[in-house]
């Protein structure tokens, strides 16, 4: 609301003797019912079904309007606003508020001494605005609303007196069973959570309608924003989150969840000089060294987060990108990663943990069009890693695509296994650009040198049953290593330019066998000086398919049979094969 308009209203207000009648943004109201089984296999997922849900959210807050009538109540006529105690008059100031009213914050500095949470709003709606300048400061922890049915708080900026460590548990902003919350424009420091939001006590009755959008949370022990079980349709966007030590942003078992353009950056680190302010000094094994990302997990419910769009957001050394565990239904799309720090940039997670205590599969993600540049921890992690299992509802299905994926160390850039199909991504500047297992199917991506060393990685690695097809790969490291069976390798274009193997299939400690490699090309550069056809097992006794064609580094042009078999007399087989000396050699089958 502009200052012209405020006033305007003000006056009407004063003409009319204290009534205030105002048109808020946000209107809750809406009648619809969630179907929370719309992602359950047996129903099947309805894309638009879910797109109507989230646009009749935010519909509410950019379209409708509801009509709330009340009394403007201004903090002025209870507190001087100047850096004192004023812990009696603001409370007095909050309890003054009746259903409807709204609680504004004019310029000043308004300070709260007290321990616990400083003011508890149960059962009621409440309205909070303030106004530039309005500066609360409370010296242990922020305001507890519980039950509500309304809730906004916007403009407010909301400080502790001192820094608050990683787990004391002092929140800013705590919303506890509550629907139609809008919490926007605030600025929120050293708290140990920024905005903490609980659902209900039961997905059977979730609290519902919750944004999270437009806030700056910084100087936090823990999470800018944490978001916790059996809550369905919740936005959080645009949300500036810095210096933190915990999660940026934690979603916790909660349905029908978008985490849009929302910018995580410049996190604590272990090497800061205030370090200790955030830790507390505490020596324990969980503490973390750096801030984190986004966080989607299934702590505390019963069968698993369903519908997670996460979209447009920006991560910058943090200490991972994202991470998923026991959830169906997620979109990781459009995000840029950059100089990660200590994990795996995009995470989705399938062991047992306290985050999965019903060990919930992974059902049915997409993870598109992310730009990932540049991870910095010393020791191999992965870019994108992910694997899917068979769950009581049923086969489950991941697609990782389009991505940009330049690592910038000795990392792997895509790591996947189960069900999962690997299409149209782009890999540069990785140690190992792709480790693929059980029924992966990876087609059109595009790899690149990998990152320089006196000895190069292999490129691709393929373990069971996988589909690797019109792929193009150039590098010096060996192209594709076979560890396993069962693989179809075809119409992929390979360009060598190392001193080890082109293709390797390695016997040592693995089982290499009806594996198909036929109709790929692969170009030999003359700076090649390694056995650049298939590596340490030239004859692999019959057990493996290849027929390829090859330019050499003399320029020439030939196709590549390790073995033939032909048909004989009397439907005899023979196999024909060319010995250490060069002489063909025939066998019967």
């Amino acid at each position: 609301m502009s200052r012209s308009i405020f006033v305007l209203r003000l006056f009407c207000m004063i003409i009319r003797g204290g009534e205030f009648k105002m048109n808020n943004y946000i209107n809750f109201t809406s009648t619809y019912n969630p179907n929370l089984q719309a992602l359950s296999s047996a129903d099947g997922y309805d894309a638009v079904k879910m797109n109507d849900m989230f646009g009749q959210i935010m519909g509410n807050i950019a379209a409708v309007q509801s009509t709330l009538t009340g009394s403007l109540i201004d903090v002025k006529n209870f507190a001087p606003g100047d850096g004192s105690d004023q812990t009696a008059q603001i409370k007095a100031f909050f309890d003054s508020a009746q259903e409807g009213d709204v609680l504004l914050f004019t310029p000043g500095h308004y300070k709260v001494v007290k321990t616990g949470w400083f003011y508890t709003f149960s059962g009621r709606s409440v309205i909070i605005k303030a106004l530039p300048g309005a500066i609360l400061e409370v010296s242990d922890q922020g305001i507890r609303i519980e039950g509500s049915n309304h809730v906004e708080i916007s403009g407010l900026t909301l400080v502790r007196t001192t820094q608050a460590a990683w787990s004391k548990n002092k929140t800013g902003l705590h919303i506890e069973n509550s629907s139609n919350v809008l919490l926007q424009h605030n600025d929120i420091s050293k708290f140990t959570d920024g905005i903490g939001v609980n659902g209900s006590s039961s997905q059977d009755n979730p609290a519902r309608n919750v944004v999270i959008r437009n806030n700056k949370l910084h100087h936090l022990g823990e999470e800018p924003i944490a978001v916790r079980s059996h809550l369905v349709f919740v936005v959080i966007r645009e949300n500036d989150c810095h210096r933190y030590l915990g999660d940026g942003i934690l979603v916790k078992a909660s349905w029908h969840v978008s985490i849009t353009d929302n910018f995580l950056h410049t996190p604590v680190l272990s090497s800061d000089p205030d370090y200790s302010a955030f830790s507390g000094g505490q020596q324990v094994n969980n503490m973390p060294k750096v801030g984190g990302g986004i966080t989607c997990n299934n702590e505390g419910g019963e069968t698993g987060a369903k519908n997670l769009h996460i979209h447009g957001n920006s991560l910058i050394g943090t200490a991972f990108g994202v991470g998923l565990i026991g959830f169906e239904g997620t979109f990781v799309t459009s995000n840029y990663f950059y100089d990660i720090k200590l994990t795996s940039v995009i995470s989705v997670s399938f062991s047992s943990s306290i985050y999965n205590p019903n060990n919930v599969s992974n059902h049915l993600f997409v993870i598109q069009g992310n730009l990932i540049d540049t991870i910095s921890r010393p020791s191999a992690t992965a870019a994108i890693e992910a694997k899917t299992s068979t769950g009581a509802e049923g086969m489950d299905i991941g697609i990782i695509s389009d991505n940009i994926i330049i690592p910038r160390g000795k990392h792997w850039g895509i790591v996947a296994d189960g069900h999962i199909i690997v299409k149209g991504n782009y890999i540069a500047e990785a140690g190992i650009a792709m480790d693929i297992a059980n029924g992966v199917i990876a087609s059109s991506n595009i790899i690149e040198p990998g990152f320089e060393t006196t000895n190069p990685d292999r490129m691709v690695s393929l373990h069971n049953d996988c589909t690797f097809s019109h792929n193009s790969i150039t590098g010096k490291g060996t192209c594709l290593q076979l560890r396993g069976s069962n693989n179809i390798i075809t119409g992929n274009r390979l360009k060598y330019e190392g001193t080890w193997w082109a293709v390797h299939l390695d016997i040592v400690n693995n089982t290499v066998e009806g594996n198909l490699i036929r109709d790929n090309m692969l170009m030999v550069t003359a700076s090649a000086a390694g056995r650049y056809l298939f590596g340490a097992t030239p004859s692999n006794n019959g057990r493996n398919v290849v027929v390829d064609l090859v330019t050499d580094t003399n320029g020439t042009f030939y196709q590549l049979v390790n073995e033939i078999v032909m048909m004989g007399a009397n439907s005899t087989r023979w196999r024909i094969t060319v010995d250490a000396k060069g002489d063909l050699k025939t066998t019967k089958l």
